[in-house]
């Protein structure tokens, strides 16, 4: 099986390639072969297994457990949301920015999801927005509003909207969090989601695309408010 490989330089990549097509027919959870059935398998070493492995974790298509080996990983976008922070910290790109990307998606899914939402996903809009009117002034706030936003993404029936969503919210997450300034926009939240709710239960999309654009062009205008003491700081230090 090595010498179909190719070269011994290449021959993690080419391995990590074949595993990722049989990982992509398992389920979440499932386990992959042991490192010794992997290396019998390919006539490779177990350091070729290793750094495929390596390659596996990067690409957030398996997890690796002493004693459980390689697991099939749910793929949730945190690799992308890394990729937003080292943007931001290495000053190519703004939380501005971040936010105009959110606001052209985000306008959208609104509007397919007032035409494709299912009851289910209704009910998880309004339960949201219920827990999010409930959690005021606590850290269960954020997680609720965060939520809204991620099945908004469902109820779009565009699975490509939440897989993009995901990370920005991540993101999003952690700078909220750190944020003294973010609590004090809750009141705007709350009465802005369940507009949005409102239009998307009316099957309504112009009057979603309106709310929904109302919504996130006001986070725009507030981002100094929103965004924590650091990352101004870093926002004002030259970018060469």
């Amino acid at each position: 099986m090595a010498s179909e490989l190719g070269s011994r330089k290449r021959l993690p990549e080419i391995l990590a390639d074949t595993l990722q097509e049989e990982i992509l027919q398992l389920r979440v959870g499932d386990r992959l072969p042991t490192e010794p059935e992997l290396a019998e398998r390919f006539g490779v070493s177990r350091t070729v297994v290793r750094e495929t492995a390596r390659l596996l974790v990067q690409r957030g298509l398996v997890t690796v457990k002493p004693g459980r080996g390689m697991t099939v990983a749910e793929f949730d976008g945190r690799l992308i949301a890394d990729q937003y922070g080292l943007l931001l910290r290495l000053s190519e790109g703004s939380f501005e920015q971040l936010l105009e990307l959110r606001l052209v998606l985000e306008v959208e899914m609104a509007v397919f999801a007032a035409a494709r939402r299912s009851e289910e996903h209704l009910a998880g809009l309004r339960e949201a927005n219920r827990k999010l009117a409930a959690s005021i002034g606590t850290d269960r706030f954020l997680d609720a509003d965060l939520s809204f936003h991620e099945i908004l993404a469902e109820a779009s029936g565009n699975p490509f909207f939440a897989l993009v969503i995901r990370p920005v919210n991540s993101f999003l997450r952690r700078v909220y969090r750190d944020s003294p300034g973010y609590p004090s926009e809750a009141s705007h939240t709350v009465r802005e989601h369940e507009e949005i709710a409102d239009a998307i239960a009316a099957g309504d999309p112009s009057r979603a695309r309106f709310a929904s654009e109302n919504h996130l062009r006001r986070v725009m205008r507030h981002a100094d408010v929103l965004v924590g003491e650091s990352d101004k700081e870093r926002r004002r230090r030259p970018s060469g």
